[in-house]
């Protein structure tokens, strides 16, 4: 609401300068302000079906899945999240677990991983064929860890969650989706 009362005072401010000797301002201008106002409006609603919400969904990317059974990860072995929840523009594989960059842009990506009950797992994320950060949820029980992590992808990049190092086991239930992984384009 704050928005839309700025934007008439910015369009009733635009009026001076352009009025007619009965101090108001001419037609042709009015219907111009009265169509940009609208335009607008609409942009905010984003119900423009030129400039507004539409308009992004051709260049928007986002995606979340989960893992839907527990599992012994092989050696480097990628994490298929095959149980896909949302994949605007389907640019997650879940047959591969990998995500690819639609646009050049900056990204956010998070993954939440369950160890099995006392036992170890460590995963990376990776950028193509770089790795960038790691968790370890530890084993002490059924241990969490949570990454989240920004990075500047160009069109074509590839990202990914890999196993690594000797700690290998992966838990998840399918009704609970303890282990997921998470992205999307933030510009």
């Amino acid at each position: 609401m704050n928005c839309a009362c700025f934007i008439l005072v910015l369009l009733f401010m635009s009026c001076f300068g352009h009025t007619t000797a009965s101090g108001s301002c001419t037609p042709k201008l009015e219907n111009a302000l009265f169509e940009d106002l609208l335009s607008m409006m609409l942009k905010i609603k984003g119900t423009d079906k030129n400039n507004g919400i539409h308009q992004h969904d051709k260049n928007f990317s986002a995606f979340a899945a989960s893992l839907t059974a527990k599992k012994i990860l092989g050696s480097g072995e990628t994490v298929k999240f095959d149980k896909v929840w949302t994949n605007v523009n389907n640019n997650y594989d879940p047959s591969t677990g990998v995500y690819t960059a639609p646009n050049s842009g900056v990204y956010q990506f998070s993954c939440s991983v369950m160890s099995g009950y006392k036992k170890s797992l460590r995963v990376f994320l990776w950028k193509n064929d770089r790795k960038t950060v790691a968790v370890f949820p530890g084993n002490h029980g059924h241990d969490m860890a949570t990454l989240n992590m920004v990075l500047e992808l160009k069109k074509g990049d590839r990202v990914y969650i890999k196993q690594g190092g000797t700690e290998k086991y992966i838990y998840t239930e399918a009704a609970s989706n303890f282990s997921m992984f998470s992205g999307y384009l933030i510009r």
